[in-house]
């Protein structure tokens, strides 16, 4: 059986934090589900509290890999603020391009990921870095809305 010195990673759980308040979130709860087990059978969980979001990653076997999945699941994917690139983990392959939203809610299309490259990031001790250096290059182009097509008076009117 383990012990709770053994499952805890206090760099994991502080890199965490502070990607979590970094990336503007109101809260983060650590946690878990299950009383009177084992820890590892706790059901640790890590979840994140944005406006009207709330992001969880749950059942993991301890509160570091629950902070850590939470952090992953936060960065893989996304977009780096520093370079404008799709953010990808330093350990994984890219993120598959897929439309989806950013963690803002603006529209991050396919085509905007992959025209963007790729920012590697990876977890140093108690933070995660980007990839990225130097200056910053300008934006990817944003996709242009066609115009809203104007409409005569309403009948009746």
């Amino acid at each position: 059986m383990l012990s709770h010195r053994d499952l805890f990673d206090g760099d994991a759980v502080r890199a965490a934090a502070d990607l979590v308040q970094r990336t503007g979130a109101r809260r983060l709860e650590i946690g878990y589900l299950h009383d009177n087990v084992p820890v590892e059978h706790a059901g640790w969980y890590a979840q994140a509290q944005y406006r009207g979001a709330r992001i969880t990653e749950s059942d993991h076997p301890g509160p570091a890999e629950a902070a850590e999945a939470l952090a992953r699941r936060l960065l893989q994917g996304g977009q780096c603020q520093h370079c404008h690139r799709t953010v990808a983990l330093s350990d994984q392959a890219p993120a598959a391009y897929v439309d989806g939203h950013l963690m803002e809610g603006r529209r991050w299309t396919a085509d905007q990921a992959r025209a963007a490259g790729t920012c590697w990031w990876r977890r140093i001790g108690d933070r995660w870095e980007r990839g990225c250096d130097g200056p910053i290059p300008p934006p990817a182009p944003r996709v242009q809305k066609k115009p809203k097509r104007k409409r005569g008076p309403r009948r009746g009117s």
